[in-house]
């Protein structure tokens, strides 16, 4: 469910779900974040693609997994936040390719990718609180250092929803593209990374991400603790039990 296509010096995942809306399981975490750890140790990848098939990029965690890890009395760490630490560690440029539904996780992956493109139409929202969770993917730092923390609180808090403009407008997306061509820049833009010397590169972007780096691990860490205690929430399991009632 994760496709994994690779030429010159561009490594592209795509995430391939389309029946489900791309919605990400564990297994799926676990491919990306393999292809991940590859590329940022292969020297014949200097930069990467990630997008969705068809015209969603995610929908986010799939809820079943949720439902799983809820009423598991010893859960699995999380997959989601393993891929996201991986996104977190990775020294080559990262671009995300946005169409149709980004959420959740879907939304809070891509404060972690160096560049955005947006389709115009794109959809991005981060219900967590609805859910009666709390944010996740240290996105309680990265959306501030992004947006401002007034912003960040509309999605955050109130899971307001913003489409591409306004996505570029507050700093979430990096630029707006007509739909459907959202792939084909990022590619185009990944070329352009592509060809430049890579360890230049590399040591650029870590210079770049080296003044937030602990404060983002640290969010992590704490985000981690207490998403698992309201997964197991009476609020969470009653969220969960009114979205399979639909």
């Amino acid at each position: 469910m994760i496709d994994v296509q690779q030429a010159d010096g561009v490594l592209h995942l795509v995430i391939n779900r389309p029946d489900k809306k791309n919605a990400l399981t564990r297994s799926m975490y676990e491919a990306l974040a393999t292809a991940v750890n590859g590329a940022n140790e292969d020297s014949q990848v200097s930069a990467m693609v990630i997008s969705g098939a068809g015209a969603v990029f995610t929908a986010g965690n799939d809820l079943d997994d949720f439902r799983a890890r809820a009423t598991d009395d010893n859960p699995r760490p999380s997959a989601g936040l393993a891929f996201i630490e991986t996104l977190m560690n990775c020294d080559i440029p990262v671009i995300a390719a946005v169409e149709g539904l980004a959420i959740g996780i879907g939304t809070t992956m891509l404060l972690h990718c160096d560049t955005v493109i947006s389709a115009r139409s794109a959809t991005y929202k981060t219900a967590f609180v609805d859910l009666g969770l709390v944010p996740e993917a240290a996105s309680t730092v990265t959306m501030t250092l992004h947006l401002g923390a007034r912003r960040a609180a509309d999605l955050l808090l109130l899971g307001e929803v913003l489409n591409g403009d306004e996505a570029r407008e507050c700093g979430l997306a990096s630029r707006v593209v007509e739909d459907g061509t959202a792939v084909a820049e990022a590619l185009a833009l990944a070329q352009r990374l592509a060809s430049k010397p890579r360890e230049a590169l590399r040591a650029s972007k870590r210079l770049m991400r080296a003044p937030w780096r602990e404060q983002i691990k640290a969010a992590l860490e704490r985000e981690r603790a207490v998403f698992s205690e309201r997964l197991r929430s009476d609020d969470c399991r009653a969220a969960l039990d009114r979205l399979a009632r639909r």
